[in-house]
């Protein structure tokens, strides 16, 4: 069973650096992409647990993915830095997100005891609008039927993943509204790579595999189609992450291999896997 999130509006996905608050301006030199990472998706399924009385954490999932369905389907996973590697109706596309394609917003920081504003005290986020991004990777302009960041959610057996369908929550920074729908199944045409979609967490790592609880697990560049027309290469890449946030406190920086890499395994990589770390997908 898959869940597709819709921002109702444009979306904040950073997935680090810096984004300060001054008197004199602002400063910001985060990172951001075109999907969140597997933290931000726990943070929404857990929060539409608790809010609809249907437990207290997050179902197991994977992803996130990226879905867009016009005249034509498309899934995607992500490849990092700002791009995203897609399963269009059967034929591979590469899909490169640039800078202009970010639309910066202006804040203000509150004081939430008096519910009032800081003078002077501004900032700025990058936002993306995923249904641009949606008529990018169809190549269409016309009407798009759905659209958002799509995970793969383990049924619990008592139906409370259904219960979600149509539920608004919060949803990336600045805690954007994004509505939730249900989807059975996807009936898509398989390119027959079998994807890294989001970082895995591991101990270590190198050109030609990666090492999780002293145990190796082959990967290996991805090879674009001749068809692909994007010239870049798919590099492997390792970086550190923040797992992200337990209640207040900031949980620790951890070795990532990035997506998207081709993986031998049959399975997820890495560590924290049920929480979407080191989902594994054959696109």
């Amino acid at each position: 069973m898959y869940l597709l999130i819709t921002p109702l509006g444009s979306a904040v996905f950073k997935w680090g650096g810096v984004s300060s608050i001054l008197i004199t301006g602002s400063v910001n030199s985060g990172y951001y992409e075109p999907l969140p990472l597997p933290s931000t998706i726990h943070g929404l399924l857990k929060y539409a647990y608790i809010v609809n009385n249907l437990g207290n954490d997050a179902p197991k999932f994977s992803g996130p993915l990226f879905y867009a369905e016009g005249s034509k389907k498309a899934i995607c996973v992500h490849s990092y830095p700002r791009r995203l590697l897609c399963n269009v109706d059967g034929s591979e596309k590469m899909v490169s997100i640039g800078e202009g394609e970010f639309e910066r917003r202006m804040g203000i920081a509150l004081q939430r005891e008096k519910k009032t504003t800081k003078e002077g005290y501004i900032y700025l986020e990058k936002m993306i609008d995923l249904r641009k991004l949606a008529g990018k990777v169809l190549g269409e302009h016309g009407e798009i039927k759905r659209y958002g960041v799509l995970v793969k959610v383990e049924e619990d057996g008592g139906g409370n993943v259904k219960q979600l369908n149509g539920f608004l929550a919060p949803f990336g920074g600045e805690s954007r509204i994004a509505k939730i729908e249900v989807l059975e199944n996807l009936d898509l045409q398989k390119i027959n790579k079998k994807l890294l979609a989001s970082p895995a967490i591991i101990d270590g790592g190198d050109s030609d595999h990666v090492e999780v609880n002293s145990e190796k697990v082959e990967i290996g560049e991805v090879k674009p189609s001749s068809a692909n027309k994007d010239p870049g290469a798919l590099k492997i890449v390792y970086r550190m992450l923040c797992l992200g946030f337990d209640g207040n406190k900031r949980l620790p920086m951890r070795l990532a291999l990035m997506p998207t890499v081709e993986v031998k395994s049959q399975g997820p990589i890495g560590h924290f896997t049920d929480k979407g770390w080191g989902s594994v997908f054959e696109l």
